[in-house]
């Protein structure tokens, strides 16, 4: 029984790791393919960056352009509806050198406050309609 449970794990973890790796393949040109050639994705652009605004799944992609900080770099924020609450969290991949991760990190650190502003907002809202906030 030890060693099944011994190789379920093993199993698991081999998955987890070719996950890990096929992650680490990615490129700031394959992830701007991913995002940009699913239907109804559009894209927004801004001074220092692109927004592919995904709707139909609530995912948003950020990408960088040459004069931003933190380039090459990219954000994927997924928004989530469950229980009637909107939650989000994001994958980050920064391709630049050692000396530009402060700026992506700082970068990382500003959409993650996007969405605890989100959740702020969405609980002051839900305490005015008399709802308690989560």
């Amino acid at each position: 029984m030890k060693k099944l449970i011994f190789c379920a794990v093993m199993i698991a973890q081999g998955l987890c790791l070719q996950a890990a790796s096929a992650e680490d393949d990615a490129s700031y040109e394959s992830l701007w393919t991913e995002a940009t050639e699913k239907a109804g994705c559009t894209t927004s652009g801004y001074s220092d960056f692109v927004l592919v605004n995904c709707k139909g799944e609530l995912i948003l992609w950020y990408f960088t352009k040459p004069n931003h900080p933190a380039y090459p770099g990219v954000i994927k924020r997924i928004i989530v509806k469950q229980n009637g609450t909107f939650s989000a969290h994001e994958e980050g991949w920064s391709f630049g050198s050692e000396a530009e991760q402060p700026a992506f990190k700082v970068w990382f650190a500003e959409i993650q406050g996007l969405d605890r502003q989100m959740k702020e907002d969405a609980g002051k809202g839900a305490a005015v309609s008399g709802e308690a906030p989560n």
